[in-house]
Order: structure tokens, then C-alpha cells, then sequence
């Protein structure tokens, strides 16, 4: 099992070849999308942290804490390990991986996190259920069963 701010440097790695600007809400969104269709495709999480039902939709504590300091502007640099390192995933070490970010990087990356957050607010979605059932986390059962939006 991988670490979620592995997948946050992933995104932001491509996001920088591209030269596409990501915000820290963005980022929250592109994590729990790419988790989402992994965990669809496969049946298995990609992560073992949960994400809360936040007030913009589905968070992962550490990659907040990680990069609120840049609020709602454009993410600059990598999450950096103790040994000063930023690791993002190998792209050929996973297929199930590797198709899961595809289809959310060409699905979502031109997008804001504004309208991503609009789209976990769905009715139905796991993170409407979450809040309308009082429940801190999302649960993985009703995230496999979300429909895809935008």
C-alpha cells in the first residue's frame, strides 16, 4: 500500500510538467478521484488513511496539513520526506495505478477545485452520505458505488 502524500507528489510532479496550477483544494479532489477509480477498478484501497467529510468535500488529513500553508493558491514544491526526498509513485510498477491517474488527470485536470469540490457534493455521493449520516469518514463502500460527474 502506497502513502497519500506519495500520490499528492504524483500529482503535483505532473501537474508541473504540464505547467497546471494546483491548489491545495484541487489536490484533495485529484487524490480522492484517483483513489476512487482504483478502488472501483480493483476492489482494494489505494491508501490505508480515510478521508473526513470537510466542509468542501472528501480530505486526507496529512496531505492538508502538508500544503494548507499555501491556502487557496498554486502548490510550489513537493512533500518531502525526513530524508529530504519527494517520492512520487512509478507509473510502471502499478497498470491498475497507472490507468486509475490517467483517467483522472485527462477527466479532471483542467478543472478548478471549486467545480471538483461541487462534484463530491453530489447527492448520493459517499461524502453526502457521510454528512447526512453525522459520520467523520468516508466509507469505502459508497465510494466504490459513486457515479462520475463532470
Amino acid at each position: 500500500m502506497i502513502n497519500a502524500l506519495t500520490i499528492a507528489n504524483t500529482v503535483l510532479s505532473k501537474s508541473f510538467q504540464e505547467n497546471k496550477d494546483i491548489t491545495p483544494m484541487k489536490l484533495q479532489k485529484m487524490i480522492y478521484f484517483i483513489y476512487k477509480k482504483y478502488l472501483q477498478e480493483t476492489n482494494v484501497p489505494l491508501f490505508s488513511e480515510r478521508f473526513e467529510a470537510w466542509r468542501y468535500g472528501p480530505v486526507l488529513t496529512s496531505v492538508y496539513d502538508e500544503f494548507k500553508s499555501y491556502g487557496s493558491n498554486h502548490i510550489k514544491n513537493y512533500y518531502l520526506r525526513n530524508d529530504g526526498k519527494a517520492w512520487i509513485v512509478n507509473m510502471d510498477s502499478s497498470e491498475e495505478f497507472s490507468d486509475a491517474f490517467d483517467f483522472v488527470w485527462n477527466k479532471y485536470s483542467a478543472l478548478d477545485g471549486i467545480y471538483l469540490s461541487s462534484l463530491t457534493h453530489k447527492i448520493d455521493s459517499a461524502w453526502y452520505i457521510a454528512v447526512k449520516s453525522g459520520n467523520i469518514f468516508l466509507d469505502d463502500n459508497y465510494i466504490k458505488e459513486e457515479e462520475w460527474y463532470g
